[in-house]
């Protein structure tokens, strides 16, 4: 019986999973601009998700709504037993899939043997492999990783990872010695993925991806199946859409959306926080787009950040988003 991402046309596009980012809130966010064919949750400590204290916050990471389907739930660790265990908990949650992380080059990650960390251990990340394949009992698992830890080895690391014949592989085309410095190497996805294709596993190419038609000529170009798109969808939530540049006004009403979504289903002091991590994605090269950026940085909730968008819109002689404007200020 073949798995979703098998009925998915290549190329499909995907929308990667990123640390206090991809959300329930931010995923129906982009959702409502663009729609990739499949979206990732962000990544949940397989030892964090099992534990009797920690499940209701965990558990919370891995909300998700009908209107994402087909999602992922990625996890990361470095325990079979925890894995095995973690895939059966995803498969009672519904989820369409799940993907192991082992690229995040993150050191409290890497302090307990999983993330990178994986790419100097091939037998362990084999075994974690293997495991959650037989607690997902026939949910497809992806594995997402890179090039190589020091240098580049695609050769030697991908083909180690294909033993274990994960359903589907998702390369971020850097090492984690390079997190995202240089240019990704799309040349060494291409290898990646002839090797996958030779194992008969689908392969999705990561990296420096900003537009759906620069994903498109770069999947023909490079033999990939999909296309993972993650920074290039900060400041432009159409990006899985044809042409999808967008107007200053537009962008900002997106931005004022942005706000009132999160505003609207979180209320936490976190979520204002993880808000101005888009701020300046959003504002850069307008009018005033230094001191936008800083006033917005500046506000204190949501409702601030807001007024101080509907100032800038008056200013600049724009039609303000009234309805989101009131949905959250009433």
């Amino acid at each position: 019986m073949q798995h979703f991402w098998q009925r998915l046309n290549p190329p499909f596009f995907v929308l990667a999973p990123m640390a206090e980012v991809t959300d329930i809130v931010f995923r129906n966010f982009v959702l409502r601009y663009s729609r990739p064919e499949v979206v990732y949750t962000e990544f949940v400590a397989t030892k964090a998700l099992l534990a009797r204290k920690r499940q209701v916050s965990l558990r919370r990471a891995l909300w998700f709504s009908e209107v994402e389907r087909p999602i992922v739930a990625q996890v990361f660790g470095a325990d079979p037993a925890e894995m095995f265990a973690s895939a059966q908990l995803i498969r009672r949650l519904g989820f369409d899939g799940m993907d192991i992380n082992m690229g995040c080059p993150d050191r409290r990650v890497e302090r307990h043997g999983a993330g990178a960390a994986l790419i100097r251990d091939p037998p362990r990340a084999q075994a974690l492999i293997q495991a959650a394949k037989a607690g997902l009992d026939g949910l497809p698992l992806s594995v997402k990783t890179r090039l190589g830890y020091h240098a580049i080895e695609t050769t030697a690391w991908i083909s180690a990872l294909l033993v274990a014949q994960p359903d589907v592989l998702v390369v971020h085309g850097r090492t984690r010695q390079e997190l995202s410095a240089v240019p990704a190497h799309w040349d060494e996805i291409a290898l990646a993925t002839r090797l996958a294709h030779d194992a008969e596993v689908l392969c999705v190419g990561n990296g420096d991806i900003r537009s759906r038609e620069q994903g498109e000529d770069y999947a023909q170009r490079f033999g990939v199946d999909g296309v993972m798109i993650g920074r290039g969808v900060f400041g432009n939530p159409w990006v899985f859409a044809p042409h999808a540049d967008r107007r200053e006004a537009e962008k900002l009403q997106a931005l004022a959306d942005l706000i009132t979504q999160f505003s609207g289903f979180w209320q936490t002091t976190k979520n204002d926080q993880i808000l101005k991590k888009h701020f300046k994605a959003y504002v850069t090269g307008f009018p005033g787009s230094s001191a936008l950026c800083a006033r917005l940085l500046a506000s204190q909730s949501a409702a601030e950040a807001l007024d101080t968008l509907a100032a800038y819109f008056h200013h600049q002689g724009w039609p303000f988003p009234e309805p989101v404007y009131r949905r959250l200020k009433h």
